[in-house]
């Protein structure tokens, strides 16, 4: 009957498949299109909005103006190539420039267009790139005007460099292209951003004659991984274009790459796929449809994506359907034995509980009573014949009990016996217990020994940390000493010249001089001093005078930055906060910016040269309900394998004598476990640079006295 069951759905599934596949794949191919063709929409209508407004700026804009502007951001470099002065090249917020123009350089026209193209790219470049991977003006003069976030492209332009037979270009020529409509590029591969692209162009005609071109750049890579990512297991999705070329397709994407992104049908020689572009060609129209191959194997859906003219193409086989169909079967006729099964097992447990279980206890009544004990009335409810055996096995029990009472006064006896025999125990009971409080007094003993023998070793340490200190002071302390000498020395012998009236001003300005120098001096060693005390300070900190509240994660690493921006050892060194918004911990901001200012500062002083450059980050690495993970990383010299298992020990430096203390990172591990609550971890590889990476709870846990202790 299962079996029937199954065949009966089976066809009924059949039927109903055969009507909703072809509604199913082609709202699936509709909504893939939409989302696939959305940048290139947003690409079009962008690059037709700056045209319209570089049109605009261009007719409002002086000829006089023009040509100072151009003066002051462009010059012709040694190689004849006119470019952006070094002094205004901003690869982050303003576009690039070359132009062939020769000594004589451009006339007013060409200078005009090429500082409204400057100005419009640096105003709207930044905004546009991403999502577009650049946006640009042609010159048909063999110049291009380009924003694209971090790469300087007038830079890498040699006096050979020649965009005018490019495809930007040569679509845009009015004898090409005499609508001049906007157009896409076919797909290709950029070297220079190593990504698959694929441009929209717009021609810029202005004043009668043909300039140049307004267009973006666009990236498909992201469209490929997507095609490769959205069919559903057994299907496949590729795009086609109108004239016959395999755009994307998950299997032959190296084929595709060997073709520069032009892989032709007729040399693909793919039945399928030549099949799925006869379909789209012959439907006509740009109405997303669905249809059967001539050999009833394949389902094919294609929709035209919005932009270059391409289809959206997908294609499910008929065996995928016909395996799903004989799943849903399977399914049906698992249930079926599972529902049979189920019912199997409840037949199984109303047995067990009228049959077996009643039966079970008269057998275990019986073996009590067998055994010389009273056993529990048995009472079955139901009325049956086992419940009338239970009730005269009652009956007998009760019978057996009253013979048994005749044994009572024997009982007794053994009773008194018992009785002495607990009496005894009793007393071996108090002889244990004053052996326990034996073991417990001398345990005390032991415990406060060890304690004083913990206090004496903590006191030890503290002290040679005080010796530490002492004697880290005692160099700032006597160079400052002498420094203050000199300068006393130096204004005395000034004084002396004025008043014996015999003053020379190349003598009198060497002694103040020398003055100056040796106060400088003091004053750099007693600042040193001073940090030296105050790290000390912070090492032996007491945790009981922290002051907890909420704090926003971000906002306070932010106030850190801040304040380090304008700090000598700021250097040439960007430091840069990349965490969320929102990350709110209930702890102690003072140490946890205590933590964040000694790791940039260790970072600012060892990681980096006097001259050299770099980068400093906060980071977020991971976030949880009741966690979260930092990193702040630096990308500097990096720390020696040998070095970093030492670097949170109490004094260890590597730059003694020169302003370091050893103590900063050392108060950092301090206060990131005792106070925190958390844990730091230190990875570095030389030459690439060091990270710390600190976990830390949302919710700190109030400070308890072993904690203090430590700090």
């Amino acid at each position: 009957m299962l079996l029937v069951l199954a065949m009966i759905a089976y066809a009924s599934v059949s039927v109903v498949a055969a009507d909703e596949v072809p509604r199913i794949l082609q709202s699936t191919v509709t909504l893939r299109a939409a989302q696939q063709g959305q940048g290139f929409s947003q690409a079009q209508a962008s690059v037709a909005r700056l045209k319209a407004e570089w049109l605009r700026r261009a007719e409002v804009m002086q000829t006089g103006d023009a040509e100072q502007r151009f003066s002051a951001l462009f010059e012709r470099w040694d190689d004849g190539v006119w470019r952006l002065r070094p002094a205004k090249v901003d690869t982050a917020l303003a576009p690039t420039f070359y132009l062939q123009h020769g000594i004589a350089g451009p006339d007013a026209s060409v200078q005009l267009r090429a500082v409204v193209s400057y100005e419009l790219l640096r105003e709207q470049g930044p905004a546009l790139v991403p999502p577009f991977f650049s946006t640009y003006v042609d010159f048909v003069e063999k110049g291009l005007m380009v924003y694209s976030r971090g790469i300087d492209w007038g830079r890498s332009a040699t006096p050979e460099s020649d965009n005018h037979d490019y495809p930007t270009m040569t679509g845009s020529d009015p004898q090409r292209n005499p609508a001049r409509r906007a157009f896409w590029t076919p797909v290709y591969h950029d070297a220079e951003a190593k990504a698959w692209m694929v441009s929209v162009i717009e021609p810029l005609d202005w004043r009668g004659r043909w300039v140049g071109t307004v267009g973006h750049d666009i990236t498909v890579d992201s469209l490929y991984a997507a095609i490769s990512a959205a069919a559903e297991p057994g299907s496949l999705s590729m795009i086609i274009s109108r004239d016959g070329h395999l755009i994307a397709h998950p299997q032959l994407h190296e084929r595709i790459a060997k073709a520069q992104g032009q892989l032709s049908l007729s040399q693909l020689g793919d039945p399928m796929v030549e099949a799925a572009y006869r379909l789209a060609l012959d439907s006509g129209g740009d109405r997303p449809q669905v249809a059967r191959s001539a050999d009833g194997r394949y389902w094919i859906g294609w929709a035209r994506i919005a932009g270059p003219d391409w289809w959206s193409v997908t294609v499910v086989p008929q065996s995928q359907i016909d395996a799903r169909l004989r799943g849903g079967s399977y399914w049906i006729l698992g249930v079926g034995l599972l529902c049979l099964g189920l019912m199997l097992w409840l037949l199984r447990r109303i047995i067990r509980r009228r049959v077996h279980q009643p039966l079970r206890r008269i057998a275990s009544a019986l073996d009590e009573l067998s055994a010389g004990r009273d056993p529990a009335p048995i009472k079955l409810q139901a009325a049956s014949d086992l419940a009338r055996l239970a009730a005269a096995f009652d009956s007998m029990a009760a019978q057996i009990a009253m013979q048994r009472s005749a044994q009572q006064a024997h009982a007794a006896a053994l009773e008194r016996e018992v009785q002495v025999r607990t009496q005894a125990e009793a007393e071996v009971r108090e002889l244990n217990t004053s052996l326990e409080a034996r073991v417990q007094r001398r345990s005390a003993e032991l415990q406060r020994t060890q304690e004083e023998l913990v206090q004496k070793e903590t006191l030890a340490g503290l002290g040679s940390l005080v010796a530490g200190v002492s004697h880290e002071l005692n160099t700032p302390l006597g160079n400052a000493l002498i420094a203050a000498d000199t300068a006393d020395a130096a204004l005395a012998a000034a004084i002396a010249q004025m008043d014996s009236g015999a003053v020379r001003r190349r003598s009198l300005m060497g002694e103040l001089e020398r003055a100056r120098e040796a106060l400088a001096l003091s004053l750099g060693n007693l600042r040193r001093s001073a940090a030296l005390v105050r790290d000390f300070k912070q090492v032996s900190m007491d945790r009981a005078s922290l002051q907890r509240r909420s704090f926003d994660l971000r906002t306070v690493s932010e106030e850190v930055v801040n304040l380090i921006r304008y700090t000598p050892s700021a250097k040439a060194v960007l430091v840069r906060v990349d965490l969320p918004a929102g990350i709110v911990l209930d702890s102690y901001p003072g140490p946890f910016g205590q933590v964040m200012t000694n790791l940039v500062q260790n970072a600012l002083v060892h990681a980096f040269d006097e001259a050299a450059t770099g980068e400093v980050s906060i980071s977020l690495l991971a976030q949880s309900d009741t966690r979260v993970t930092l990193a702040v990383s630096d990308n500097g010299c990096g720390i020696a394998p040998a070095l970093q298992s030492q670097v949170f020990k109490p004094f260890f430096t590597t730059r003694l004598g020169r302003g370091g203390s050893g103590l900063g990172l050392h108060i950092v591990y301090s206060t990131v476990v005792n106070v925190l609550g958390g844990s730091i971890v230190l990875r570095s590889t030389p030459g690439l640079g060091s990270s710390f990476v600190i976990e830390l709870p949302l919710v700190v846990s109030e400070p308890g006295p072993a904690a203090s202790s430590e700090a």
